[in-house]
């Protein structure tokens, strides 16, 4: 039990500190990339910036739910059961 709550709560800091180090890395980037004389490359730099800066944000968000999963241990927990069919109501009368 106290193993589950230190695995959360270091989970929940490595993620923290994971976003913020994909921000700060984002945001010195940008700064690099205005700094840039020619417009074609800064044009490329400004592409790789946005492709980077998203593929990195979504690994973040991977991880942090993936180790929530892995922790929390609802990956193991079947699928609740679907709703019985329920005739449609008739449609309301304009």
């Amino acid at each position: 039990m106290i193993a589950r709550g230190v695995a959360s709560f270091v989970a929940v800091i490595g993620s923290a500190a994971l976003t913020l180090t994909t921000i700060v890395a984002l945001v010195k980037g940008t700064i690099v990339m205005l700094s840039i004389e020619s417009v074609p490359l800064r044009v490329l730099a400004m592409i790789l910036d946005v492709i980077v800066g998203t593929a990195l944000l979504l690994g973040c968000i991977f991880v942090a739910t993936h180790l929530a999963v892995v922790i929390l241990g609802v990956g193991n927990s079947e699928f609740p059961p679907l709703a019985p069919d329920v005739p449609p109501s008739d449609p309301p009368k304009i």
